[in-house]
């Protein structure tokens, strides 16, 4: 399949900025009958973005990374409608998000890793990492049914991301793709259910070495110079804070793997189906039920910039989704990357172009 030469150049501008120096982390909380996902999302760059409501039953064409560039070209298509409307934090507009959860209780967010390779088997669907995303939220509500799908459709990108899932039922997972198999820690495998940007494994055996996980060195919460987000979490979340609130020790546990350049810190509630955050442009926490948006297919998508400067219930605040919008938000954000000369010349053009068209015609599936 003819494939552009600016296909090439663009991506080896692309992998010069695929290891931005930023440190996501990912937990989950769980305490009698809560169960809450906490998320930081974190860069050195200013990060504009949205959280979007998804209506479900809406006709979607999967894209994959080959596909951004050359449009008859990439992976097989995969159409499908979507099962479950979600609430997702979006850095590039609509179907792109960074994370987020469905109406079943399903959360789905990324982290960078550098070591990631996506699987390139013959025959195999794969999407753009942002629209797989979307995705699994758009079709699947458990754990169990999201790893069942992964030898079927699996990511692909000039971003290296592990990912950090987890459902209603308290259930969990971690997928890093290794040498283009995805390693998975679920159940037995996960007994600290955090993940940062290193191998999970490798996570483990570094907490070994801390008092109370096997070793004798103590954890030091005042030492910023060094990376122990995971330990740092691993033990709040074995000392529970009794007296302090679900939500609000979540938030605490998020303040602590900040290592000074938090842009976005979400706690989503899997159960109540709610959602709670703040950016480092408004640290005051905006909160919103599933429950109250209108997730039908009928329904209009709606957005929040997600740095607004407001407190409590934002529910009602929320306004249609539009291209300009989309456009607005993907423009913002390309902007703010420097994808090196080529890239910049070459790939951002095209990349702002197909980030807005993708979305054109998304609408209620046809009755049968």
């Amino acid at each position: 399949m003819f494939r552009p030469f600016y296909g090439t150049l663009a991506m080896a501008a692309l992998l010069l900025i695929a290891h931005p120096a930023h440190s996501c982390s990912t937990f989950q909380l769980v305490r009698g009958d809560t169960v809450l996902v906490g998320h930081n999302l974190d860069e050195y760059t200013p990060v504009p973005g949205l959280i979007l409501v998804n209506p479900r039953g809406i006709a979607k064409q999967g894209i994959g990374w080959g596909g951004f560039m050359n449009p008859l070209g990439g992976s097989p298509k995969l159409s499908w409608v979507s099962k479950y409307g979600s609430i997702t934090y979006n850095a590039f507009g609509r179907e792109f998000p960074d994370g987020g959860m469905n109406e079943a209780g399903l959360y789905v967010g990324e982290m960078s890793y550098w070591f990631t390779e996506y699987p390139k088997g013959k025959g195999l669907v794969r999407f753009y990492h942002h629209h797989w995303i979307q995705y699994l939220l758009d079709n699947f509500s458990s754990v169990d049914q999201l790893l069942a799908d992964l030898p079927r459709v699996a990511p692909d990108g000039h971003c290296r991301w592990q990912f950090f899932v987890a459902d209603s039922s308290g259930a969990a997972a971690t997928i890093t793709f290794v040498k283009g198999k995805a390693v998975i820690n679920t159940g037995d495998s996960l007994p600290v259910r955090v993940l940062c940007n290193r191998r999970y494994a490798r996570e483990m055996d570094t907490l070994r070495l801390y008092q109370g996980f096997g070793g004798s060195r103590a954890v030091d919460f005042a030492d910023t110079s060094d990376d122990r987000r995971f330990v740092r979490a691993a033990a709040m979340l074995r000392d529970q804070d009794r007296k302090v609130g679900s939500g609000d020790y979540a938030f605490a546990i998020l303040r602590r793997l900040d290592l000074g350049n938090n842009k976005w810190s979400l706690v989503y509630d899997p159960r109540n189906l709610r959602l709670s955050f703040n950016t480092d442009r408004s640290r005051k926490i905006k909160t919103l039920a599933l429950g109250e948006l209108d997730l039908s297919p009928s329904a209009t998508a709606m957005v929040l910039d997600i740095n607004r400067d407001l407190e409590g219930d934002v529910v009602k605040l929320f306004t249609p989704y539009s291209e300009a919008v989309q456009r607005e938000y993907v423009t913002k954000m390309w902007d703010g990357i420097d994808a090196g000369f080529f890239g910049n010349l070459l790939f951002k053009p095209i990349m702002k172009s197909r980030m807005v068209s993708r979305i054109r015609g998304f609408g209620p599936a046809k009755q049968q």
